[in-house]
């Protein structure tokens, strides 16, 4: 360390402390990606699934200046899932139209929660749309620089939608930007209040992959 250039000297330990962060970033994305097994099933409601995401990404949100449109329905929508990997998806989807919106003046994202004989999210936003569709959802793929994720996120949220019986979509709009749409199987009977007092006090951290 030279004395005399301190000012260099913060600027490389900033640079290093950086490129931890960005190495610790896709650890975390390598192992959601590999980890398997069954998991524990509940019924989730959607609509306190998307309000616990939307709370997790709110200061990225704000501080871009996102404008959110959220369109739910009056009454619940259940599922039966894992609420961790559900808000999982969301937070990454969330994230991803946070990406998509960065060079955009007035960011936008619409979110549209709607049930019938299956449970639907649409997360739509009015970025420049998708280039390669074909190769969205495949493991590593990516239009980011390099350091800023190596493209995990969309794979592991298919794979989890995928595991719950569903699907994950996604199309460019009509007017423009990107439309992702996840869809599950809707619960049809009720479950009892004390299950659902259990899943909804239920908290877990989710980590997002980029």
């Amino acid at each position: 360390l030279n004395r005399n250039r301190p000012d260099e000297a913060l600027s490389a330990f900033g640079r290093i402390d950086g490129l931890i962060e960005r190495m610790s970033a896709i650890t975390r994305q390598l192992k959601s990606y590999a980890r398997k097994g069954a998991a524990e099933l509940s019924p989730v409601d959607m609509g306190l699934a998307l309000a616990s995401s939307l709370s997790m990404m709110e200061p990225q949100l704000r501080q871009r200046q996102v404008e959110i449109t959220l369109i739910i329905p009056d009454e619940p929508v259940l599922v039966m899932g894992d609420r961790m990997r559900i808000e999982q998806v969301l937070v990454n989807l969330l994230r991803n139209a946070l990406d998509a919106t960065k060079l955009e003046r007035n960011p936008q994202v619409d979110i549209i929660l709607a049930a019938g004989d299956i449970a639907t999210l649409t997360v739509r936003d009015n970025g420049p749309g998708i280039e390669d569709k074909d190769q969205l959802f495949e493991p590593f793929y990516t239009t980011k620089q390099a350091g800023d994720g190596v493209g995990l996120g969309l794979a592991i949220s298919s794979g989890i939608v995928n595991d719950l019986g569903g699907r994950l979509t996604a199309r460019n709009g009509q007017a423009g930007g990107a439309v992702f749409e996840m869809q599950l199987p809707i619960l049809k009977d009720e479950p009892s209040d004390e299950g659902m007092n259990e899943e909804n006090n239920t908290h877990a951290e989710v980590s997002a992959a980029e």
